[in-house]
């Protein structure tokens, strides 16, 4: 379930698609966001496809040997315990909600990654252990996801091409992913929020740094003085626009301070490096000189 600063980013990504637009009165600035929302679902249940394709490919795999046995006449029962690991066995189908995705793709993927898992250590040291605990089933899969698809460069480039901000997003799934396995939870759907004031908050924040554009813009400009309006980066505006409209016109109160730390952490991650410096220098003029004035009057 979605953290607040990762909310904060789809609004950030909804308004920045909505400037590269030249703010196109057609566009349904909602509607966008909760797509933008849905990348999470998306990526989460992509992992969820990939582990399913893998656990295909090592069923299939498993059948072959099977057969191979049965010609040979071998008194020899395969190894079943990966494709018997608890979690595997809760998948149930495809999942992912992308109807563009190639399945196809996903089992070459898949293939190529199972080959690469039989050959570690982790897996055969797994594979060979006298008995295994819920723990071991656990560190197995934990294992592939990290090393075999979060630092996979082949899922990455796979994974742009459907989406420009699933790199971004991959991390946030795979944490989602990890907190549902240790907590035990049912792993094959996911809630994007914790309570409903966080929905609330994120429609909110949209809806608010876009209505009241123009008096934060004329604000932001007064407070930059002397700086030409041309050379503020456009994600550094945006920025700005959103904590000023989350600082005065969300009903929530968020301590003034959090705020500020939030935008500062996002202006790293998608702005230049001395974005920090120019953000937090802004907002902490605001915080200090213009909000006491609001409060009073």
């Amino acid at each position: 379930m979605l953290p607040r600063r990762h909310i904060r980013i789809k609004v950030f990504q909804t308004l920045y698609a909505r400037s590269q637009k030249n703010q196109d009165t057609k566009l349904d600035t909602l509607k966008e966001y909760k797509k933008n929302l849905t990348s999470y679902l998306n990526i989460y249940f992509f992992i969820i496809d990939l582990l399913t394709s893998i656990k295909e490919t090592a069923i299939t795999k498993l059948e072959l040997k099977r057969k191979k046995i049965i010609r040979n006449n071998e008194n020899i029962i395969p190894n079943q315990r990966f494709v018997q690991n608890y979690i595997l066995k809760q998948l149930k189908g495809k999942k992912i909600k992308n109807n563009h995705i190639r399945e196809d793709k996903i089992k070459v993927i898949a293939k190529k990654i199972f080959t690469q898992i039989q050959k570690s250590n982790t897996y055969i040291g797994y594979m060979k252990k006298p008995q295994i605990s819920q723990e071991d089933e656990k560190k197995i899969i934990f294992h592939i996801l990290k090393k075999y698809v979060i630092g996979n460069e082949q899922i990455h480039d796979f994974i742009e091409e459907y989406s420009i901000y699933w790199n971004d997003d991959i991390l946030i799934a795979y944490n989602f992913l990890m907190e549902k396995i240790n907590k035990n939870e049912e792993i094959n759907s996911i809630a994007l929020f914790r309570k409903k004031e966080d929905q609330l908050f994120g429609e909110s924040l949209l809806k608010q740094t876009i209505e009241k554009e123009k008096e934060i813009s004329k604000l932001i400009y007064e407070l930059v003085i002397n700086w030409d309006e041309e050379r503020i980066a456009t994600i550094d505006l945006i920025l700005m626009k959103m904590a000023l409209a989350e600082m005065r016109h969300i009903e929530e109160k968020i301590p003034n301070k959090v705020s500020l730390d939030e935008y500062i952490e996002i202006s790293k991650q998608y702005s230049t490096p001395k974005s920090k410096e120019f953000i937090n220098g802004l907002l902490d003029v605001f915080m200090k000189d213009i909000l006491p004035k609001n409060i009073n009057e």
